[in-house]
């Protein structure tokens, strides 16, 4: 204990490890800070003058405007949004709500637009996929949503070319969704992608802190001393790996828990329990609500995290340059972002699922994961992917960790 002790204060000590802390704190709350600018509105005032509202006041506004929406999205919610959008299409002969003046949408569509990107998903045209303009959509028919919905599920899938077996794996997972969905004015699809850089960032920053772990001392001389001593070798490296993985792993949790008590506490806690489908596509799988994806999140990217930290350490034992150390670390970070844009889809999907952290960036993300149909099919099997990548990670950590432990004992001055 008294090593792991000593290893968790070398590390800690370093100026550079203090910035970086530091660093991350500072960034969870940025990022989740950042989003609230973005929000704006303009509302007509008492005097008929227009008042523009940024930030905070924007949200607030919002929030009270569609105050009467809020909760349970019923079919009579949908059918009266769609009614409403219509009726102003109509008014101003134009076919398409951008088309429409700005002053109209906010005073009179702006609290039933979250409802709309829904309706045009689950009456897309079953064999194109091509969304109907809302003036062909018919408000009685509006009605069936709910009944449409897996029907919508099951044509997209058909038409991405996915197996029967598929299929009946995503509609066994989409029974799971409670229905009606519940919508809460908050938390937006644009401040999810904030946690996503978040995540990301932090990953950044914890890798540079454990890169050069093993190699540092390599480099400087410190490891052939350090293996003359009494617990020089096994215990030496199991010590220092636990204490890189308690320092990022302790930095890495704290940040995100920062940065979802942040953004819930400037969106407001009641947006927390808005259906994950109300933000995202109508067809997506988890069963969850905002506030739970926010922490599944967080949580599934711990454990795709924890892998690729272990496969940094990896590559710290085997190294004997610190800048080399960082510079390979850095390599496998960004990695998977650029096979995820270069490969074909399927081999794309396969490595976020293989290599260690790949799921942690940006468009290869755990977020935008979960909200996608990509199923593989290792041994003939129907697996969603995101089932895959945490499988394959929790394989990845023991192997990997025993590899640093091992390449480091049997490692020759």
């Amino acid at each position: 204990m008294r090593i792991f002790t000593l290893e968790i204060k070398k590390i800690i000590k370093t100026r550079v490890t203090w910035i970086l802390l530091l660093a991350a704190l500072a960034l969870s709350v940025l990022m989740a800070y950042l989003p609230v600018t973005f929000e704006g509105l303009s509302y007509k005032a008492e005097n008929g003058e227009r008042v523009q509202l940024s930030g905070l006041a924007a949200i607030h506004y919002a929030k009270d405007a569609g105050a009467s929406l809020s909760g349970a999205v019923t079919a009579k919610k949908i059918q009266t949004a769609v009614g409403e959008y219509q009726e102003a299409l109509r008014e101003y002969g134009v076919e398409d709500s951008f088309e429409l003046p700005e002053d109209v949408y906010y005073d009179r569509l702006m609290i039933y637009q979250p409802f709309i990107h829904g309706v045009k998903e689950v009456f897309s045209d079953e064999k194109t996929g091509m969304a109907p303009g809302l003036l062909d959509i018919d408000p009685e028919e509006v009605g069936t949503f709910y009944e449409r919905a897996p029907i919508r599920l099951e044509n997209l899938m058909r038409m991405e070319g996915s197996r029967q077996s598929d299929i009946d794996k995503a509609e066994e997972m989409y029974r799971e969704i409670e229905t009606p969905f519940q919508y809460y004015e908050g938390v937006s699809g644009n401040s999810m992608d904030y946690q996503v850089l978040t995540i990301f960032l932090l990953t950044i920053i914890c890798a540079v802190i454990v890169s050069p772990v093993f190699s540092m001392d390599y480099q400087t001389g410190a490891d052939d001393i350090l293996r003359c001593t009494k617990h020089g070798r096994l215990h030496l490296a199991v010590f220092k790996i636990l204490a890189a993985l308690v320092i990022t792993g302790v930095t890495f949790l704290l940040c995100g828990v920062l940065w979802i008590l942040t953004t819930n506490t400037l969106f407001g806690w009641e947006s927390t329990k808005t259906s994950m489908q109300m933000l995202f596509s109508v067809s997506s799988l988890p069963a969850l609500t905002i506030g739970e994806l926010e922490w599944t999140n967080l949580l599934g990217s711990f454990l795709l995290f924890f892998s690729l930290m272990s496969l940094i350490l990896f590559l710290s034992a085997r190294i004997r340059n610190a800048a080399v150390a960082l510079a390979a670390a850095m390599f496998f970070c960004i990695l998977p972002i650029i096979t995820y844009i270069g490969a074909p889809e399927t081999l794309a999907n396969w490595l976020q699922c293989l290599l260690p952290g790949g799921a942690l960036g940006l468009n290869n993300s755990l977020l935008y994961a979960m909200t996608e149909l990509d199923f593989l099919h290792p041994g003939g099997l129907s697996v969603w992917n995101v089932h895959l990548m945490f499988v394959i990670a929790a394989l990845w950590i023991p192997v990997l960790l025993i590899g640093t432990v091992w390449s480091y004992c049997r490692r020759r001055g």
